[in-house]
């Protein structure tokens, strides 16, 4: 059983479904754990604020309570900070502009 199977037990969710929404739109206070993949995978709209409510909701959940993937997302909330300082201060080579795109890319391709 994985930790959040026990999860949704101890706090007496049976549901096997997700509950997404309530009558008015808003997320429901209901909304599932997602796993490690789907929360690292969102990390980027998440910390773009691009995502909509429910899928917020849920990153910011699985962020809250996995201790494994907390510290990534303050790796990449800092990595962010310190890319905006840098590129307020001056302009980026463009070899190393390629460069990161080139890995950024192979990454993609990793599926990963």
């Amino acid at each position: 059983m994985s930790f959040f199977d026990r999860l949704r037990r101890l706090l007496g969710s049976s549901q096997k479904s997700r509950s997404r929404a309530g009558g008015n739109g808003k997320p429901s206070s209901d909304v599932d754990p997602i796993t490690c993949m789907e929360a690292l995978e969102r990390v980027q709209g998440y910390l773009d604020g691009e995502l909509d409510d429910v899928s917020h909701e849920e990153v910011t959940l699985h962020f809250s309570m996995c201790k494994r993937c907390y510290p990534h997302l303050k790796l990449e909330e800092r990595f962010k900070e310190l890319l905006h300082r840098s590129t307020e201060e001056e302009a980026c080579p463009e070899h190393v502009k390629s460069q990161v795109l080139e890995l950024l890319a192979q990454e993609a391709g990793k599926g990963g």
